[in-house]
């Protein structure tokens, strides 16, 4: 079980070979973890290829999944959790790498590519957060703190972020990982991303970028995504019909279909 360390922060990753053409690396979500990237592992392990000399690299932000030495809350912010990837790859001796983000994790992504441009070649962002952040009334932060102290109530929200039926083995670990992660992220992530303006950012990110978003996502408007795309000189907006904020899961055939189009076609 592999780690990257950095500051107090010891970073989980994985890695796959022969499943990629382009060293790949994942930005998955709030309350999430490397469970949800599970269903785009399986179908691309499908057309394994030792020939493939890409490197797919799941890793788990601070707090989440196996990751762990976070200690303050104002430790979790974009621009620390995006050092964190970055020395990552940096470990990996990996430049140009296509960077996978879904919803919280797309913010990371792209204080990644700012920070680093040349670690990165192009971006999908599935169901991103905005550019300027998410704004949580007093409701979602007491839903926020049922969620840490109740199980079913927190599977119940996890469940209804996909859209469509999900196998309950993955929907099992998905709740387990979310109910594991650090008391600091269920308040914490919501507070920071309440102050994000990461507008002026975009016009410096040259790098080709495919946001997709999905025609039932309830969480976050899409409106906010083709701002997103608008804003980045290469940016390039697709709506996902019939799919939710999860396309990875409920639909990850074709979610790896759009990846493969865009990252080594």
């Amino acid at each position: 079980m592999p780690f990257f360390e950095r500051n107090s922060i010891r970073m989980h990753y994985e890695i796959f070979e022969g499943l990629v053409e382009r060293d790949t690396i994942s930005f998955h979500g709030n309350l999430a973890s490397n469970t949800w990237w599970g269903p785009t592992v399986e179908v691309l392990s499908r057309t394994k290829d030792a020939g493939k000399k890409g490197r797919l690299i799941l890793a788990e932000w601070r707090g989440c999944g196996k990751s762990t030495g976070l200690s303050e809350e104002s430790e979790l912010n974009l621009a620390e959790m995006a050092s964190d990837y970055n020395g990552l790859l940096r470990s990996l001796g990996i430049r140009g790498a296509c960077a996978l983000g879904h919803s919280t994790g797309c913010l990371i992504a792209l204080h990644a590519m700012r920070e680093s441009p040349e670690l990165y070649s192009r971006a999908l962002l599935l169901d991103p957060v905005g550019a300027t952040g998410a704004q949580f009334g007093p409701e979602m932060y007491a839903a926020f703190t049922q969620m840490s102290q109740d199980r079913s109530f927190c599977a119940a929200v996890m469940t209804g972020t996909i859209h469509g039926p999900i196998a309950s083995s993955l929907l099992e670990k998905i709740v387990d990982d979310a109910y594991g992660v650090h008391p600091l992220v269920w308040h914490g992530v919501a507070r920071m991303l309440h102050n994000v303006d990461f507008r002026s950012e975009l016009p410096m990110i040259k790098q080709p970028v495919l946001v997709l978003h999905g025609e039932h996502d309830v969480l976050l408007p899409k409106e906010n995504s083709k701002a997103l795309a608008e804003g980045l000189p290469n940016g390039k907006y697709e709506e996902l019909s019939g799919r939710g904020h999860s396309s990875n899961v409920e639909d990850p055939e074709m979610f790896v279909g759009k990846l493969k189009s865009f990252f080594y076609g």
